[in-house]
């Protein structure tokens, strides 16, 4: 049964719905992308959803009569014959042109459809406005929690806090750059658990030329990099994830007889390279989670 005085309530928490659920849709792949986006891009992308929601909005329409926002409201667009409105009608009535063709009907849905209708919705909204937010506070709880015993290290000037099993080391290196007989200077902390396992954090400062690759391009280069010139390196394999708000590149490799795995993560101009080295008869003595999750911007 169809009523035709549409609640134009309905209307607008069904399209706000829509966007926001393709909004997260979006944002999701994105996380799957080799690139690093920062809060910028999402900003654009909400405003674009808006005009790229059209299209597929139109293909809904013209395919099935209403939309997933629409649908949790009971709520179709059709002919007078309630057949599904061709792809160029529908996409009249998704950019709101004049001459528009087709109807608006509305299903009757009890209290109860209504209420979960109101529910889901706001679910989506909230989720596509403050996401991000709540991810942000989500990984800051995990780096809140640190295996007992274990020394928070936190440096001013390279503006970082990580947890480390012991008291940590800190020495000034130099790097040679392979070609080019140019020296960057970097600091590097470590701490070793009873000599079986070393944790270590090292950054350096990039210049300023290298920036301009951009942080994924710069992140694959400096693990190829050491690969190439570190003696017995042997990748095993290597992730882009998504760590807060900074996309960073996880890695396994071989070194000699050891094995160490590491993460590289870009901020501003830095890089921060944290690894743990350990013989494969130490593996299940590994913390990695708790020392990865702990490093910290500050």
């Amino acid at each position: 049964m169809f009523s035709f005085e549409i609640n134009n309530w309905f209307r607008a928490l069904a399209r706000f719905c829509d966007y926001s659920l393709f909004f997260l849709t979006l944002g999701a792949i994105t996380l799957f992308l080799p690139y690093f986006y920062g809060p910028f891009f999402y900003y654009f992308l909400a405003v674009a959803v808006v005009f790229l929601w059209g299209f597929l909005e139109a293909f809904f329409i013209s395919k099935w009569k209403t939309t997933p926002g629409r649908a949790l409201f009971g709520l179709s667009i059709s002919n007078a014959m309630n057949l599904p409105l061709s792809y160029r009608d529908a996409l009249q009535w998704s950019f709101f042109l004049p001459g528009k063709k087709g109807v608006v009907r509305q299903r009757a849905v009890s209290w109860k459809r209504k209420l979960y209708a109101f529910i889901v919705s706001a679910a989506f909204v909230i989720a596509a406005v403050y996401g991000n937010v709540l991810a942000m506070w989500s990984v800051g709880l995990e780096k809140g929690i640190s295996p007992e015993g274990w020394v928070q290290y936190s440096s001013e000037d390279a503006g970082f806090k990580v947890s480390f099993p012991t008291d940590p080391e800190a020495a000034s290196k130099e790097l040679v750059i392979p070609d080019s007989g140019k020296v960057l200077n970097y600091e590097e902390i470590t701490s070793a658990e009873d000599e079986k396992v070393r944790y270590s954090v090292t950054h350096i400062n990039l210049p300023r030329k290298w920036r301009l690759a951009g942080n994924t391009t710069l992140l694959k280069g400096v693990l190829d990099q050491l690969i190439q010139h570190t003696d017995g390196a042997v990748l095993i394999e290597k992730e882009f994830k998504m760590y807060g708000n900074h996309r960073v590149l996880d890695f396994h490799m071989k070194e000699g007889k050891d094995e160490v795995k590491g993460r590289l993560i870009i901020v501003g101009g830095t890089l921060y390279r944290l690894t743990i080295a350990y013989s494969p008869s130490h593996a299940k003595e590994l913390q990695e989670n708790s020392f990865l999750e702990s490093f910290e911007i500050a």
